[in-house]
């Protein structure tokens, strides 16, 4: 296995220079020695718009001498090449999401203690240059990348709190590139689209990590427009496999129905951030495409399950990744093993609340382990709703029944003064169908009311997250 995934851009760069590797929509398609030559030159001149370097804390420990550069990545093919050329140049990579509102990407660029360096107009592929010279380059440089080092800060989605910076080391990164590839092969004949934000890792370890690690070929995109931007004449243009949230996967469901050209070769789709409605899980297996579903965080790399292809059941979300350790106490979910977050940028006390002196790091959520081996989530431990009975309600649970088996898009249970209100969005309102599927999953004697969420919950408003989950506290101040 690779030792990092400036390795793995190597191996490529030497062995097949000239098999493309990466293409973005209006560019042309650039090769693995382009690539290398890029990701070279971008290294030398990093020092220029980096931070000097500092003695601030990083997880649990301090690195005094390791520049950091903090930019708004807006899934280009300059942030692949920033991103492979900080390795090389041991410099710690602070990506911000460059949708977020401009006030949330402050508050980030503050968090990380530099400003936002703006990289708009740089284009670090413009350089031309020897492929061999680049590689001996880079190859010297890669002897010294520290395995265990800060290397990548990406930062939590803020589901239930203010956003932190997860600080990942490439060790970090490669193994669980690894362990999701060992779950879910690929190989250089695949084609994948990305379609999310690589400021979040279910796309930097999922999407770019796994295309560095098997060679395939790669077209980086963003959005569920990305989907109206596919080569409609097929061949190697057509993707195999694509990463996505629920809301995406339902649009490829309904694409694939209508027998749209663009994803004829689609086999596998990757589902995450939130559990698909089990009718599209279904109707995609009937259309021939495989729906992996997965679980993770940002502190894990992210993943820590996987299902794998032959073994795919709705509703759940595999059985843990290689070299994931797992323990269960009282439902709640402690991991370990090599993908677990070297800490918390510059926050000592968060990450020793966070992981233990074993190296067990609590996720928060609340599982079941299936007979199978596979995990089904509940929901997290502190989002339980204690009500005036004594009940107590894992409201993920109950929201997800009513998305698996209706037509809404979100759906947040949250107490109210005189019992639970369930919360939804819809275009075709049907409030009793709502109320009666969340009361089959309550205890008896719940009172429940039903309402609409008008306007429409929004990423800019806050109450949802980057990867399109409800904040639930944010939400639940609609009703306060």
């Amino acid at each position: 296995m690779n030792r990092h995934l400036l390795d793995a851009l190597l191996q490529h760069a030497q062995q097949r220079p000239d098999a493309i590797a990466l293409k973005h929509p209006h560019m042309p398609p650039r090769t693995w020695g382009q690539l290398v030559v890029a990701v070279e030159h971008a290294s030398r001149l990093i020092a220029n718009v980096a931070k000097a370097p500092s003695g601030v804390t990083v997880g649990r420990a301090t690195e005094v001498d390791q520049r950091r550069i903090v930019y708004d990545c807006h899934n280009t093919e300059n942030d692949v090449v920033l991103a492979l050329a900080c390795i090389a140049s041991s410099t710690l990579e602070i990506a911000v999401d460059g949708k977020l509102p401009s006030e949330t990407r402050s508050l980030l660029s503050k968090q990380a203690n530099a400003e936002l360096v703006d990289l708009a107009s740089v284009d670090w592929l413009s350089h031309d240059g020897s492929v061999l010279a680049a590689v001996e380059k880079l190859e010297k440089a890669a002897e010294e990348v520290r395995l265990a080092r800060a290397s990548l800060v990406l930062w939590t989605s803020g589901t239930t709190s203010q956003p932190r910076g997860v600080v990942l080391s490439q060790r970090n990164l490669t193994t669980n590139a690894a362990a999701k590839l060992q779950a879910v092969p690929q190989d250089a004949e695949d084609h994948r689209l990305t379609l999310l934000s690589l400021a979040h890792a279910y796309a930097r370890t999922c999407d770019m990590g796994t295309w560095l690690m098997s060679g395939c070929r790669w077209t980086l995109d963003y959005g569920r427009a990305s989907l109206d931007r596919i080569d409609g004449s097929g061949g190697s243009d057509a993707p195999t496999l694509i990463n996505c949230v629920p809301s995406i996967a339902q649009a490829v469901m309904q694409r694939t129905r209508a027998n749209d050209p663009r994803l004829r070769e689609l086999r596998l789709l990757g589902c995450g951030g939130a559990a698909l409605q089990t009718k599209h899980f279904d109707a995609l297996r009937q259309n021939g495409i495989e729906v992996i579903q997965g679980y993770g965080c940002t502190e894990t790399s992210p993943v820590i399950c996987s299902a794998s292809p032959g073994a795919t059941v709705a509703a759940c979300v595999g059985p843990p990744v290689a070299d994931c350790e797992t323990r269960i106490n009282d439902q709640r979910l402690l991991v370990r093993g090599p993908m677990v977050m070297l800490g918390y940028l510059d926050d000592d006390q968060s990450t020793a609340d966070k992981v233990d002196s074993d190296g067990w790091l609590d996720t928060g959520d609340l599982v079941e382990r299936q007979p199978d081996g596979q995990f089904r989530i509940l929901g997290r431990s502190d989002d339980v709703i204690v009500c005036d009975n004594g009940f107590k309600v894992h409201p993920h649970a109950v929201e997800q029944m009513v998305l698996q088996n209706s037509s809404c898009e979100h759906a947040v249970l949250i107490p109210g003064r005189n019992g639970l209100i369930l919360a939804v969005q819809s275009e075709e309102f049907d409030g009793s169908r709502y109320r009666d599927l969340a009361l089959s999953y309550l205890p008896h004697g719940i009172q429940l009311t039903t309402t609409r969420l008008v306007p429409n919950l929004s990423r800019r408003s806050g109450e949802l997250t980057g990867k399109g989950t409800p904040r639930r506290h944010i939400v639940a101040s609609r009703f306060r």
